[in-house]
Order: C-alpha cells, then sequence, then structure tokens
C-alpha cells in the first residue's frame, strides 16, 4: 500500500478519534483525554489545544468532505470566541478553567498565532467573513503589541494589561526569553496561511518581514536552528531541536512560495534543504526514529515524540519534491514504518506521546500539548503532496 493511501486513510481514523473523544457538553471540548482514552472532566482548558483543534477540523472539512467536521470547527469557534477571548483588553488567555474562566491570564504571542492561524483555516472552510475579521485584527494585535520596533523580531510575552510579565517561558522545558525561535515559526505559519486565503498588500508586508527576520536571525550556517535570544539578539541556545529543524524546513518553503518572490525563493531553497539534510542525517536512526534534541555538550535524547516523527513525514516528502531525488521518500517512508510500530499509527486510538519502546511514562492522549495539528495535518499534507 502507497504511502499516500495510508496517510489518508489515517488522517481519517485520527479525525474519528478526535471526533469521538473531546466534546464537552458544557461547552466546547474536554481540556484532557487520558492514556486510556478517557476524559479527564476537571483539566482546564489550553488556548493552544482549542485554536489546533479549530486548525484541524477547519481543515478536515473541505479535505474529508466529514460533515461532522464542520460541526466541530464551528463548535471550537464560538468557544474560542466567547471564553478565550479578551473582550475588555483584546488577545486570547493562555487557560481557562474546565467550566470555561479564565485561569492563566497572559498572552503568549505565540498563542495568538495559533489562533490567527486556526480562524484564517476556518475562514477558508465556511467563507465566514467574521472569522476572517477576527484573525486579521488578531494579526494587527501581534504588529501593535509583540513587535520590537527598536530591534526587531516578536516578544515572548505580555500580561493581560499587556506588560511584560515575570516569566515569559512558553512550558517548563524552555529557556526564559524574550525571543525565541518557536514563536517566530508559527507567527510565520500563521501569516503565510493567512496571506495564502485572503491575500491584501498587509498580509504580503508582514509575512516578507517575518520570513526575512527569520531566516536573518533564526537559522545558522551549521544546518540547525537557533532557539532562545535576549531583546539585543544574542544568542542563548543550548541545544539542538531537531523537530523545529525538520519542521520549519517545510514551513519556512511554504511562505517562500506564498509570496512567489523569485529572489526569496532562491534564498529560501538551499536554506530549506540544509536544514532537512541535517536532521535528517543527524536526527534519524538507522531504524527510522527521529530523536528530541541534542544539548550542545554532546548529550542527544534518542526518544522522540510523536510530533517529530509526523513533522519529519512532511519535510522529508517537501524535500523530494523539492529536488526530485528518490532518499527523500525512502527517508519518509522509514519514519512512517517507526511509527506505525512505535507510536500505535495506523491503530485504533490516537499516538502516543512516547515510542513503545522508550523508558517513559505514559502521558494524556489530548491535552495542551498534544492534539491532531501535527501528526493530523502531517497526513493531510502527504495526501496532498503525494497525489
Amino acid at each position: 500500500m502507497s504511502l499516500r493511501v495510508e496517510a489518508r486513510a489515517e488522517g481519517l481514523r485520527l479525525f474519528d478519534w478526535w471526533a469521538a473523544h473531546l466534546v464537552d457538553e458544557r461547552g466546547g471540548f474536554y481540556g484532557e483525554v487520558d492514556a486510556d482514552d478517557q476524559p479527564v472532566p476537571e483539566a482546564p482548558k489550553s488556548v493552544i489545544f482549542n485554536t489546533r483543534l479549530l486548525w484541524f477540523f477547519s481543515a478536515t472539512v473541505g479535505w474529508s468532505g466529514d460533515s461532522r467536521a464542520l460541526t466541530l470547527a464551528k463548535r471550537a469557534a464560538d468557544y474560542l470566541r466567547a471564553h478565550f477571548f479578551d473582550a475588555e483588553q483584546g488577545g486570547l488567555y493562555w487557560l481557562l478553567t474546565a467550566d470555561g474562566r479564565p485561569e492563566d491570564t497572559r498572552k503568549q504571542a505565540y498563542a495568538q498565532a495559533f489562533a490567527v492561524y486556526a480562524f484564517a483555516e476556518y475562514y477558508h472552510a465556511t467563507g465566514d467573513a467574521a472569522a476572517l475579521t477576527f484573525a486579521r485584527d488578531l494579526q494587527a494585535l501581534i504588529e501593535a503589541k509583540y513587535w520590537d520596533s527598536e530591534r526587531g523580531g516578536y516578544i515572548e510575552a505580555l500580561d493581560r494589561a499587556w506588560n511584560p510579565p515575570a516569566d515569559q517561558r512558553l512550558s517548563d522545558k524552555d529557556l526564559d526569553a524574550p525571543k525565541t525561535m518557536n514563536t517566530h515559526l508559527h507567527v510565520l505559519e500563521a501569516y503565510s496561511r493567512l496571506h495564502g486565503v485572503a491575500p491584501t498588500d498587509e498580509t504580503e508586508a508582514a509575512l516578507y518581514r517575518i520570513l526575512t527576520l527569520f531566516l536573518d536571525r533564526f537559522v545558522a550556517p551549521d544546518g540547525h536552528l537557533r532557539l532562545f535570544f535576549d531583546m539585543a539578539w544574542n544568542d542563548l541556545t543550548r541545544s539542538i531541536s531537531y523537530g523545529h529543524d525538520i519542521e520549519a524546513s517545510w514551513l519556512i518553503w511554504e511562505a517562500a512560495e506564498a509570496l512567489d518572490d523569485k529572489a526569496l525563493l532562491e534564498r529560501a531553497r538551499p536554506i530549506v534543504l540544509a536544514l532537512a539534510e541535517t536532521a535528517r542525517r543527524e536526527g534519524m536512526s538507522e531504524d527510522g526514529a527521529f530523536s528530541y534534541e541534542k544539548s550542545f555538550d554532546g548529550h542527544t535524547d534518542p526518544d522522540g515524540e510523536w510530533w517529530e516523527q509526523a513533522e519529519a513525514l512532511v519535510g522529508f516528502v517537501n524535500a523530494r519534491q523539492m529536488t526530485g531525488e528518490a532518499y527523500w521518500l525512502d527517508a519518509a517512508e522509514k519514519v512512517w514504518a517507526y511509527t506505525k510500530t512505535q507510536y500505535g499509527a495506523g491503530g485504533a486510538t490516537e499516538w502516543t506521546w512516547y515510542a513503545a519502546s522508550a523508558p517513559k511514562e505514559r502521558i494524556y492522549k489530548a491535552g495542551q500539548w498534544k492534539c491532531p495539528y501535527h501528526n493530523g495535518r502531517a497526513m493531510i499534507e502527504l495526501d496532498h503532496r503525494l497525489a
């Protein structure tokens, strides 16, 4: 069976799982589903989880033709606007209680970007003009509140009243730094999609600026990304993230193609292929496993998470499309075979966080950092790209 056929079947199967396990009758979706596929009713509700659900359900509308996708996308969009959006100060809260009240009101730039991404996709799926207005207003807010007009770049976080918080970290794994690759990567992704579905002079200018900045600041000559910076762009990076390297490779190319600027495409092409090649050579094992990261002191964490496997699939197929070289598709097929045996792809449930062979604790199937954005998107991308 071809990778494309398997990917489409897997994407539809994943949609079935997410459609069946998430709906919270109190409103929106449960904040968590545990490792045994059981909802955790009192789990808080995360803006990242909910914007990524909106993106996935919206992207599934036209791709699958399943009427449930539209219903779920509308449910997600309505809940985000009614509960996560700060009607007084603007922007989206980070975390709500299980019954929909604000619990953590900080406003990460990363979260605002995911809302732009999700509502742009929802507009594409539905033609809802209010969704497009919401996405454009959030882009304007990102530009007004997070852009460092003196030194360039987007700052990581602000509090509810738009003041710098004491701690800007996106998660416990991250360095407390005001400018990060991860946030800039997802601003890039969001701006690419908004420009793709509803281009204007403003969306073009914003996308050009973030793409140029990303290439200038975050891509290093060694074929890896630099991850953390202070306000003056002093590099604070202490590790390599193979998953982000391969994810960035195809998102950079997607942005360059959206702008359709010949000079920018020529500049981006060797950078994209270097990121993909270095990630393949250093980050993938002989059995197809894609590792998590490597610290600058030489320590490698070989136990990859589910999302790196998904991004490797898309990144390798993207490189195959760019070059015509067969070994990229061979690499994707090797990762796919490993993902089926180790993460539960092709089975009866959502993928596991870690490989079955990894000596790691079992973690929830759905929650703040576990959603269908990576693996669901990968299946949709593979279906389209391998057509």
